[in-house]
């Protein structure tokens, strides 16, 4: 829906002149005086500069000219708040030392005559109106950029959480594939007759890798979470895709909240691992689970310090975002003795409530 917000200010800029020219008739300079007051609101949030030029000299016209309030003045009301809340800090301020200019000269002609205290009161009265309208135009403008920044935030986290979705899913699955591809080309030349068992791995992984994003694309069109808690038999079935290179050790029960957090970051270090740690490395991958937290290491015996890199993955990174999300401590890194450990201690109350925000129930 196209946004026009000058059709909602000329209807009621239009409802103020007939107003204001009501109350004012038959006294022809108060109503010729009303009509550019209140035409000004017409192009408030459009042109405010000009708005409030044409609003300024309007009023001034009309508290030298006419001996009382008219009821067009409420477009000056209208333009204090208009000002703070769409145009800006600095126009929106000298639309306010403007209104209170003209709150105190106002009384000052208007009431001339009249005893000190009369004009006094008026004046302040005008000036406190003047305070709150600007106050709530104030109000409402510091809402309305809080939620813009909430929602900038939630895009940004959900743009994050893709992302990591995406390389969690893609990285592991074409990490096996070349893996298994790697190896079948040596074993292949050796028994030509193991060549269907290896494509038949690398399709099975291929269709895998294609569902879960078709799953990930079928939530974002929805816009909801699916609920994918993976416990103890989606991780078995995880280290069992890396075959008998890969072993697993769970001690406890698996918090249903820490479920997809743990299988991503097992998921994470056997994708390093099958890209890193060498073609004849293993890997030992433990959850030990009590009832403060959920431990859990994986690690190699591959080349450690020795193992090459590009510098351009981001799986550290989203593992310890995971993690941390949790409110959990992550190391990662080569060992004094050869081979590469990752390491992560989550809290299991903190799980609970964290759960909900990184994104533990997507996929």
């Amino acid at each position: 829906m196209v946004n026009r917000p000058w059709i909602a200010d000329t209807v009621w800029a239009a409802v103020l002149a007939v107003l204001s020219v009501y109350s004012s008739f038959p006294n022809i300079t108060a109503c010729l005086l009303a009509l550019p007051l209140c035409a000004s609101l017409a192009i408030r949030r459009t042109f405010p500069v000009v708005a409030f030029a044409v609003g300024a000299v309007s009023a001034a016209a009309q508290t030298w000219l006419l001996p009382h309030v008219n009821v067009s003045a409420a477009a000056v009301l209208v333009m204090v708040y208009s000002l703070r809340r769409w145009s800006g800090r600095t126009l929106g301020l000298i639309g306010l030392g403007t209104a209170l200019v003209w709150a105190i000269i106002a009384p000052l002609i208007w009431l001339h005559g009249s005893s000190a205290k009369d004009i006094a009161t008026t004046a302040l009265s005008y000036s406190l109106i003047v305070l709150t309208v600007y106050g709530f135009g104030l109000r409402v403008r510091e809402r309305e950029e809080a939620a813009l920044m909430a929602a900038r935030a939630e895009a940004a986290e959900e743009r994050s959480e893709i992302a990591r979705e995406v390389h969690d899913i893609v990285a592991h699955s074409l990490s096996l594939i070349a893996v298994q591809a790697e190896g079948g080309r040596s074993l292949v030349s050796r028994r030509p007759d193991r060549a269907a068992e290896i494509l038949d791995v690398i399709a099975d992984e291929s269709r895998k890798a294609l569902n879960e994003i078709r799953e990930m694309v079928s939530v974002l069109r929805r816009g909801g979470l699916l609920e994918d808690q993976r416990g103890s038999a989606g991780i078995r079935e995880l280290v069992e895709r890396i075959g008998d290179r890969a072993t697993l050790t769970v001690t406890g029960e698996i918090n249903p909240a820490l479920g997809f957090t743990t299988y991503r970051v097992i998921q994470e270090a056997l994708t390093n691992f099958l890209r890193h740690a060498g073609p004849k490395a293993t890997v030992d991958v433990k959850v030990a689970v009590d009832a403060e937290k959920a431990e859990i290491t994986v690690r190699d015996n591959g080349n450690g310090t020795a193992a090459a890199t590009d510098g351009r993955g981001h799986g550290l990174t989203t593992m310890h975002e995971r993690v941390q999300a949790h409110g959990g401590t992550m190391t990662a890194g080569p060992q004094r003795d050869g081979g590469y450990q990752v390491h992560a201690v989550i809290p299991v109350g903190a799980s609970k409530d964290a759960a909900l925000l990184s994104g533990a129930g997507m996929l």
